[in-house]
């Protein structure tokens, strides 16, 4: 938003020796982002009113002309080639070094002593698209340059001077120059000195009353503690030539709704001292209606419009009603566009048709036209958010919806109308009120005092402040204050009774904004420094990632909470033990998911045609439902679905039939860095996803805290996957809570060590685990036993197996001889033969 700073000092006045820079940081400091301060004649540096003297046609072009220009410090010679030129003019003369824009186009350019077609050029006779004047100047032909004198009369700027010094240059024209004006600054003579400030719209998001110059000088008023000017406006006199009604339908929608209707209209330039305020914020002038409709918005931040009276249905009686759109409505908006509406847009309308798109903009059927001569004002508040989805839906933004967006405070509209009436009333010399005013009014603002300590405010202030600095603050922004000994009672202003005030906390805000951040002294908080107990499952979950990650080459998924009933089918599993959602984000997935690896399994199948191998896991919540969890609410009695954390890995190989000691390895090195001692037993109860041999239950501290198999490949080939899939599962939130060992660090060996690998041929019955056991057991220099083959089939014989193993020997205080060696590996094949086994 555009902020005018002349526009600022009509209702406040900054002390002695303020800057507008340091109003300008004292407002970003305390209240709205500054982004940028623009000095309205920063671009016309250099630039003057100068005089043709004498005009000569160029002797080497047909469409130049050579002119002596007059620029009150002497004559320059400049090449010009415009249309209008001719002697006695008075023109804007950029001199040598002031910024311009060629033919209006481009970027600001320095200006050079050239030469044009063999003739020098000392500065150069501008148009106003040149010099950024466009929009107060537009032109009225291609060639056309600045003809001040038609500006200054255009612009109602006074001609200063008398006898000699007006000199009259075109008898038929009746238009007189000043020769005293040659030389001064352009920016001088047309009155372009404002300072513009230019806020950042999203720090005014929550402050209603920031989005007009009277709201930004109320707080000017505060931070300076300057006397803020009322804002005045004459009460409205009703008319009786015509009889106006108004009818709201939906008085949610629409709080407020004023109306008043004006005849004896003429519709006019407005004069220049409205068109100047207008630039200054960046708003083209119009008309001198639509003008102070911009203005009052603006100037109060409410927004107006106003109808052309005649385009409403009736004569001596006009009916306004304020209604949802009908279904399949259309409106020709001003923007030129037709708006298809239905029920959830608010419209003002007659009894025939709608007139307007509530908060949002006018139609094009009753707009203000050159021949209207009689309108009708409206001045309503309506619901923010009834606006904000109708702009949504049109995809159409106004400075009108842009306002209305934030909750307005509905005091406002009987004020801006007041304004408007007598702003045209001062205008229009003609015109006067036709009708009775209408005030349609059902809202209630909760101004209910807030009840606070200054105790309360100085501790979350942070330093304490004298109860009157307290009470003046608050004061200057306009809240009401009562106070005794430490109690305060504080009611809030209209202009900040809508969502934005409504707790101490707020007042506190309130007060330390004003007082200023910066003179808070600056200290640490008190409080003991004591080491926060350690997060177990958030540890294993980040040691898990590094681990998995970094040292088996796996990727994390992150997937939704939520799967389907045909994934749950899949793989076997009963829809019924799964909690169902009752209002699903996605109806193909209205259920919460048991395990992770339904999802995972999803992503492994729709990526393995893409590469060699698939290794990702995912840490994340699973949701049984038998399992009591959380209670919903502290005096509930009903309890939320048990909601665990869980590690899910999987690993899948296109060439790898085996995937299942993938996911061993992945799970012993977890473990081992973890320091939980951990076992893995047969399943005897399976699932029906589950590998019915691969399969194994991890087993720590006697509770099974998760489970590591292979993927049944029956369901595999369900599921579209050809490849086999080795899964590991591990509840962390119940790893958590489990006991680890304590680590000890040991010296590395000093003395190599000796490997051996050894083969054996043993019953089906003899496991694994067995048998490394034994191994280990048969002497203090075996240190490590790894599985490294297993055979079973018939040229071994019926109920037969062969494992073989590596064996690492080593002792901690020499090096092992070869006999020390083949004596220990005989008690191992003494060891076997007890077994019912042999070695081969």
């Amino acid at each position: 938003m555009l902020v005018s700073c002349d526009w600022l000092k009509k209702y406040v006045s900054l002390p002695a020796g303020v800057t507008l820079e340091d109003a300008a940081l004292k407002l970003t400091m305390s209240t709205v982002e500054i982004e940028a301060i623009k000095n309205q004649g920063k671009n016309l540096e250099n630039i003057v009113v100068g005089m043709i003297k004498k005009v000569e046609k160029h002797p080497n072009a047909d469409k130049l002309k050579v002119c002596q220009v007059d620029i009150g410090e002497g004559i320059v010679k400049v090449v010009c080639g415009g249309s209008n030129v001719s002697e006695r003019m008075l023109v804007a003369l950029a001199k040598i070094g002031a910024k311009v824009r060629w033919r209006g186009e481009g970027n600001l350019v320095e200006l050079k002593e050239t030469e044009i077609r063999g003739v020098k050029s000392e500065g150069m006779i501008c148009a106003s698209t040149e010099i950024g004047l466009s929009e107060m100047f537009p032109l009225k032909g291609e060639k056309e340059i600045l003809d001040i004198s038609d500006a200054i009369r255009a612009q109602n700027l006074p001609l200063t001077g008398s006898g000699t010094g007006l000199q009259k240059r075109n008898l038929d024209s009746n238009l007189y120059v000043n020769d005293k004006l040659v030389g001064k600054p352009l920016s001088d003579v047309l009155n372009l000195s404002d300072v513009i400030f230019e806020i950042d719209n999203k720090s005014l998001t929550n402050r209603p009353d920031l989005w007009s110059h009277y709201g930004l000088a109320r707080e000017l008023s505060a931070i300076y503690k300057k006397k803020l000017l009322p804002y005045g406006a004459a009460a409205i006199k009703s008319g009786k030539e015509l009889k106006l009604k108004v009818e709201v339908e939906d008085v949610k929608l629409c709080s407020r709704y004023m109306a008043v209707a004006m005849n004896g209209v003429k519709v006019s330039e407005s004069p220049d001292w409205l068109k100047e305020k207008l630039l200054a914020v960046g708003l083209r002038p119009n008309n001198n209606i639509v003008d102070i409709t911009n203005y009052v918005m603006y100037d109060l931040g409410q927004p107006m419009h106003a109808f052309d009276a005649s385009a409403l249905y009736g004569e001596a009686e006009k009916k306004i009603i304020v209604r949802r759109a009908k279904d399949g409505e259309e409106i020709l908006g001003l923007d030129g566009s037709v708006h298809k509406l239905d029920n959830s847009i608010l419209v003002i309308a007659d009894v025939e048709k709608p007139l307007a798109l509530a908060g949002i903009m006018g139609g094009e059927k009753s707009a203000v036209r050159e021949n209207t001569t009689a309108i009708i004002f409206e001045s309503a508040n309506f619901d923010a958010v009834a606006v904000r989805k109708a702009t949504m839906k049109l995809a159409v933004r106004t400075d009108s919806s842009d306002r209305f967006e934030k909750s307005l405070d509905p005091n406002l509209c009987g004020l801006a109308i007041r304004r408007a009436v007598e702003l045209l009333l001062e205008l229009c010399p003609g015109a006067k009120i036709a009708s009775n005013l209408v005030d349609e009014k059902h809202f209630h603002l909760n101004r209910e005092p807030i009840e606070t300590t200054f105790t309360f405010l100085n501790k979350k202030i942070g330093s304490v402040l004298e109860k009157k600095i307290i009470v003046d603050i608050l004061s200057g922004l306009g809240f009401e204050v009562s106070h005794k000994k430490d109690n305060l009672l504080v009611k809030i202003p209209t202009w900040r009774a809508t969502k934005d005030i409504s707790i101490p906390e707020d007042l506190v805000e309130e007060v330390i904004r004003i007082f200023g951040y910066d003179n808070i002294a600056a200290s640490l908080p008190i409080f003991p420094i004591i080491t926060p107990e350690e997060n177990k499952l958030r540890k294993l979950e980040n040691l898990n990632r590094d681990i998995l990650i970094n040292g088996f080459g796996y990727f994390e998924a992150y997937n939704y909470s939520f799967v389907s009933a045909k994934q749950i089918e899949n793989i076997g599993d009963d829809v019924k033990k799964y909690v169902e959602l009752d209002n699903p984000l996605s109806k193909d997935k209205p259920y919460l998911r048991r395990n992770l690896l339904l999802n995972l399994l999803e992503n492994v199948v729709k990526n393995i045609e893409f590469a060699e191998a698939i290794k990702i896991f995912e840490i994340g919540k699973v949701f049984l439902m038998e399992e009591p969890g959380q209670r919903i609410g502290v005096k509930s009695d009903e309890l939320l679905p048990r909601q665990d954390i869980y590690l899910t890995a999987v690993a899948a190989e296109k060439k790898d039939k085996n995937p299942f000691w993938q996911s061993r390895r992945a799970l012993e090195t977890v473990f081992g860095k973890f320091g939980y001692i951990f076992q893995v037993e047969d399943k005897i109860k399976l699932k029906s996803w589950e590998h019915q041999t691969r399969s194994g239950k991890i087993i720590v501290g006697g509770a099974e805290i998760g489970w590591v198999y292979e993927l049944n490949p029956l369901i595999g080939e369900r599921v579209g996957l050809e490849s086999r899939l080795g899964v590991l599962e591990i509840n962390l939130s119940k790893l958590a809570e489990a006991r680890q060992k304590k680590i000890v660090y040991k010296s590395l060996p000093v003395y190599p060590e000796a490997g051996r690998d050894i083969a054996v041929l043993v019953k089906k019955n003899v496991s694994n685990k067995e048998l490394s056991a034994v191994f280990v057991k048969t002497s203090p220099l075996v240190k490590k036993v790894e599985l490294f083959d297993a055979y079973s089939g018939e040229s071994l014989g019926d109920g037969y197996k062969s494992l073989a193993y590596h064996i690492t020997y080593a002792a901690r205080d020499r090096t092992l001889k070869s006999e020390e060696i083949d004596a220990a590996r005989q008690k191992m094949v003494a060891a076997v033969k007890k077994l019912g086994g042999e070695v081969r």
